[in-house]
């Protein structure tokens, strides 16, 4: 299905549930953070079995950042702060040279607000008591990088990584490499394996027969 903004990747299957009532299992292949939006796999009943095989098929994601200032959550969600980065000489083609450097195997900070645990306790939870957190790091792949559009400040790439990858933090990593601030203003999840999003149904389906045209046996 295709997950609106605003909503958890759990509020979805609450309402899936609370439109159809099922009997059996409902899960999902893979979190997909409030503030973005795109293609959420929800698994029905057997399916759920298959959960980890399906989180780990690769993802394909269009992001807009904003360069000049940054977040403290990396994304519009949390505390804005122009630092004023120098950004006037920055073109598409300097971007999309730094670029290459990050397609491949890499070693990723994970995010301190993220749903990674410290001892049993999400990361996000420490970072908002103010908790100093040691820095970690995982082994991630950008599959491909490509820079779309620079403009107004503003820079547009579409990335295709693997399971687990966080994008508000390589697309940090991407101008951060370059002297730049930046956080991201949309996150847009298009494409999980074969699935894009012509092949979602809408929350608003979940009351209609429609899904039922959609359900794909594995």
């Amino acid at each position: 299905m295709w997950k609106a903004t605003g909503m958890t990747s759990y509020d979805v299957i609450r309402e899936f549930k609370r439109a159809n009532k099922p009997d059996y299992r409902v899960g999902h292949g893979g979190t997909l953070d409030p503030f973005a939006e795109g293609v959420l796999l929800l698994l029905l009943g057997k399916a759920t079995k298959k959960m980890n095989d399906l989180m780990e098929l690769p993802k394909t994601y269009l992001a807009t950042a904003v360069l000049g200032a940054r977040s403290d959550t990396l994304d519009t969600t949390g505390e804005i702060r122009n630092q004023k980065s120098e950004i006037r000489n920055i073109s598409l083609k300097k971007i999309g040279e730094v670029a290459k450097e990050f397609v491949g195997e890499i070693e990723q900070e994970i995010p301190a607000f993220s749903a990674a645990k410290v001892k049993g306790v999400p990361r996000y939870k420490l970072a908002r008591r103010g908790v100093e957190q040691e820095r970690k790091t995982k082994k991630v792949t950008i599959y491909e990088l490509e820079i779309k559009k620079l403009e107004l400040g503003k820079v547009t790439f579409e990335a295709k990584v693997s399971s687990g990858t966080y994008i508000r933090q390589l697309s940090y990593d991407v101008f951060g490499s370059l002297g730049i601030e930046s956080y991201l203003e949309s996150l847009v999840r298009v494409r999980i394996g074969e699935w894009a999003r012509e092949d979602c149904v809408q929350l608003a389906d979940f009351t209609t027969e429609e899904w039922r045209d959609r359900v794909v046996q594995l």
